[in-house]
Order: structure tokens, then C-alpha cells, then sequence
């Protein structure tokens, strides 16, 4: 029991520490989801703007200018 008390006192590499370890993991989970959300909603707009792009070519009058 000694030996694993004197092994927690003193300095510790910051890398190597629990809360450090935990915090590196939460903010690459975060990094991860953000990255995920920028790109569905890069997938967003270009769905509704090619949404709405065809709806303005196919709701215009047909061109027939050759039938009179």
C-alpha cells in the first residue's frame, strides 16, 4: 500500500495524468462533433439550394417558340 501512495506524490508528465487524458478525449469527441455538423450543414444548404434552383427552372412557361 506504501508503494502506491509514494507512486502518486511528485511531479507527473502532464500527458500521463487522468484529468488531463479525460479532457484531451472530451474536446476530440467535441472536435469530431462540431466537424460532423458543419458538414450536414454544408449538405443542407446545397440540398435547398438545388431544391430551390429547380423549382425556378421547372416552373416556368415551356419554351415553344417553333409552335405557333
Amino acid at each position: 500500500m506504501a508503494g502506491t501512495y509514494i507512486d502518486r506524490i511528485g511531479f507527473f508528465h502532464p500527458i500521463q495524468r487522468e484529468r488531463a487524458r479525460k479532457r484531451r478525449n472530451r474536446a476530440f469527441a467535441e472536435l469530431i462533433t462540431t466537424a460532423a455538423l458543419l458538414v450536414s450543414l454544408a449538405i443542407a444548404v446545397t440540398a435547398v439550394s438545388v431544391g430551390i434552383a429547380r423549382a425556378d427552372t421547372l416552373g416556368g412557361e415551356p419554351n415553344v417558340s417553333c409552335v405557333r
